[in-house]
Order: C-alpha cells, then sequence, then structure tokens
C-alpha cells in the first residue's frame, strides 16, 4: 500500500472513539440532571406560587384591626412553604453544583481529545505535504500496470484525502463542542449564584414571618377566653349544620333504599334488564377516583384539617371538623369535585349556605358559601360551579368540604389529588 494511505490508515480511531463515549456517558448523565433540575425549578416555581396565594389570603384579612386565629394559621402555613422553598433551592444549588462538576468533566475530556486530533491531523498534513513534494502520489498512479488499476489507484487517493477533510470536519465539531460546554458552564455558574441569592432573600423573610407569628401569638394569648368563645360558637353553628347534612343525607338513603326496592321487585317480574343501577355505578366511580378528585376550589390551603385536635399554639383551645376547612382569596368559585345530584341546598346563620351534592352511596359537602348557583334536583358534573366562597365580618373566606360514605364521616383530604 502506498505511504501515504498507510500513514492514514494508522491513525487510531479507537481513542477518538473511547473518547466519544465517554463523552456520550457524560452527555446522558448531564441530561439525567438537567431533568432533575427542571424538576426542582417546577416545584420551585410551584411553591413560590402557593406562597403569593397565601399571601393574598393574609392580606384580605389583615385589614382588619382584630387579630384572628385565621391570620395565625394563614402566617403560619406561609411559614412552612418558606421553608419548602429553602429546602428545595438548596436542593437546586446542589444539583447545579454536581452539573457544574460533569460539565468540568466534559469540558476537560473534550479538550484534551481535541489537542490529540489536532496533533494527528498536523502528522497526517506534514506526511502528506513530503509525498506530494517528491511526486511520489503522482508515481503511484503512473506506475499502474493498466489503465483500470490507474483509475482505481486515483479513487484510493481520493478517499484518502476525503478522509482527511472528514477528520478536518470532526476537529471543527469537536471544537464547536468545546465552545458549547464552555458556554454551558458558565450558564449554569451564573444560575448558580442567583439561586444563593434567592435562599439568603427567602432566610431573611422566613425571619421576618417568625417574628410576625410571635408577635400575633403573643397579642391572642391576651383574648384567649374571647377566642374559646368564638370558637364554641362556632362549633355550636357547625353542629346545626352537621345535623342537617346528616339529615339531608339519611333521606337520600331511604330514598335509594326505596328506588332499589322497586327495582329488586321490577327484576323479579322480568321486567328489568340486567344493566347495573346507575347510582351503584355512580358509587363505584367516585370509590375509584379515591385520592384524584379534584380540590373544590383553585386556590387555597387546609386550615384546619379533619377530626379532633387541640390548636397548634393554645393547647386550652380544642378544634373539631367534621371535614376540612380550606383558607382561600374572596370571591373564588367553588366546583364540584365529581358528577352527581344537588341532594339539598342548606342555610344556617353565620355558616352561610351549603350544598350536598349525592355521588350514590357518597356525598360531597361544601359550607360557608353565598351566590349559590345549583338548585335541588340538578345533575352536575365534575369542575360545575356551585357557588362562591363566602367571605365573614374578619374578611376571610374559608370553604367548609366535606366527604361521606353513607352516613360516615371520611376524611377529604385522603380523597382530593395532591396539589
Amino acid at each position: 500500500m502506498y505511504p501515504t494511505a498507510i500513514l492514514l490508515l494508522k491513525l487510531g480511531k479507537r481513542s477518538f472513539l473511547g473518547a466519544l463515549l465517554l463523552i456520550s456517558l457524560l452527555l446522558g448523565n448531564t441530561s439525567n440532571a438537567q431533568t432533575s433540575r427542571k424538576a426542582l425549578e417546577a416545584k420551585r416555581k410551584r411553591v413560590e406560587r402557593e406562597i403569593a396565594a397565601s399571601q393574598r389570603i393574609l392580606k384580605s384579612t389583615q385589614n382588619k384591626k382584630q387579630a384572628t386565629l385565621h391570620q395565625l394559621s394563614t402566617l403560619s402555613q406561609i411559614i412552612r412553604q418558606r421553608q419548602e422553598l429553602i429546602e428545595n433551592l438548596e436542593k437546586e444549588v446542589v444539583a447545579t453544583e454536581e452539573e457544574i462538576v460533569r460539565q468540568y468533566e466534559m469540558l476537560s475530556i473534550l479538550q484534551e481529545d481535541l489537542q490529540k486530533e489536532k496533533n494527528k491531523l498536523n502528522e497526517t498534513v506534514k506526511k502528506a505535504y513530503k509525498t506530494r513534494k517528491s511526486g511520489r502520489e503522482m508515481a503511484f498512479v503512473f506506475s499502474s500496470k493498466s489503465v483500470k488499476q490507474a483509475v482505481r489507484r486515483w479513487k484510493y487517493l481520493r478517499k484518502v484525502s476525503d478522509y482527511r477533510r472528514f477528520q478536518i470536519a470532526q476537529l471543527n465539531d469537536q471544537q464547536i463542542k468545546v465552545e458549547n460546554a464552555l458556554v454551558a458552564l458558565n450558564k449554569i455558574r451564573r444560575e448558580k449564584t442567583q439561586l444563593l441569592i434567592a435562599q439568603e432573600q427567602e432566610r431573611r423573610k422566613l425571619e421576618s414571618d417568625k417574628k410576625k407569628k410571635t408577635s400575633l401569638v403573643s397579642e391572642l394569648s391576651k383574648k384567649e377566653d374571647s377566642l374559646n368563645s368564638r370558637i364554641a360558637q362556632k362549633q355550636k353553628q357547625m353542629a346545626q349544620l352537621n345535623a342537617a347534612i346528616k339529615k339531608a343525607i339519611a333521606r337520600e338513603i331511604e330514598a335509594e333504599r326505596k328506588r332499589r326496592e322497586r327495582e329488586a321487585r321490577r327484576k323479579k317480574n322480568n321486567l328489568a334488564t340486567s344493566k347495573t343501577p346507575a347510582s351503584t355505578a355512580l358509587s363505584n366511580s367516585f370509590k375509584n377516583n379515591k385520592g384524584r378528585l379534584p380540590w373544590p376550589v383553585s386556590q387555597g390551603f387546609v386550615s384546619q384539617t379533619f377530626g379532633v385536635h387541640k390548636h397548634p399554639e393554645f393547647k386550652n383551645i380544642t378544634l373539631q371538623n367534621n371535614g376540612i376547612d380550606i383558607s382561600t382569596t374572596p370571591g373564588q368559585n367553588v366546583k364540584a369535585v365529581f358528577k352527581g345530584t344537588v341532594s339539598a341546598i342548606l342555610s344556617i346563620p353565620g355558616e352561610g349556605d351549603a350544598v350536598l351534592v349525592n355521588h350514590g352511596d357518597y356525598f360531597s359537602v361544601y359550607s360557608r358559601m353565598n351566590s349559590i348557583s345549583v338548585s335541588k334536583g340538578q345533575k352536575i358534573s365534575v369542575g360545575d360551579v356551585l357557588g362562591k366562597v363566602m367571605t365573614d365580618d374578619d374578611g376571610k373566606a374559608v370553604l367548609q368540604f366535606q366527604v361521606w360514605e353513607g352516613q360516615s364521616k371520611q376524611n377529604p383530604e385522603t380523597w382530593l389529588k395532591g396539589r
């Protein structure tokens, strides 16, 4: 074989391919890291939106001079959200630092391989130049025994030349990769700086919120007796609402029992089809969506959980809830969490209006509402607007949401999907 061709074909490809393989692995890890960072960024933005919503809720009640437990619960929620945001920022900083290390490694490999390939190309060009200068390439062609062989040798030399151009193109491409890696590295450095600044700002805000909370607790502690009195009054109103709800549910259960008895008689007389009763299908559908039901309001947080429990700040205050309280901004639309039929619309002094929706063997209840936009017996679909959240004299808007299986109270949080 001709010396120039031998030289070119002896150029080691394994080192180049190995570097490419290592780079591809690093790029794969970087891709996974970027996906992880995107997930953290998405969570950070979600928490930031939640904090903004909670701050709007707090602002709606701060216009009132009187400090309230609702203000305290909202401020506590903001503190929890801000702590979650700071933890997320810390994870983002760590993920960014890890990505910087990976970018350094990739850049180092690219630069090292680029230099090796440059050295190889320089050697190739030198050898090719010497060969051309001595005229050995033309001698290689003209020393052919036939025209056919001369054509083959000429084509071969053309391929050798094409390979050299390919090698140059590869080097140019690698040079671009080096430049891009450097740009990406600098971008990540800037992002890390911005995250550290945001983290420090959130820490300062958190300290400020904690001081506000301490001040609010101190103010409320001075009037714990009046708070207990107001809570007792609210519990009395809720007891009236719960009694009305149980009575309405009992009527629905009795009506459903009679309806099934009629179905059984029709089936006995061969008048019924084998089709599953609509109420049973609806019940099963509702049950199968446990943990996936949408929230009844578009924004807000659980300010009081299900069941009986002591207040987190005032141990002498006991709270009882047949559902959950969702604090939100005034004027929020209340939406049905599942399809069904409006069984009852109830009105309790001090608690506004309540809508009871039948889902077969299950019921959802939406109370502390006004501007009711549905009527008894109306068929509704998931997401249909039932009315608006009532704003009380303290300026707070809190939806009371309940879920019942027959006459058994359920914890609504286990039915709603996570946010």
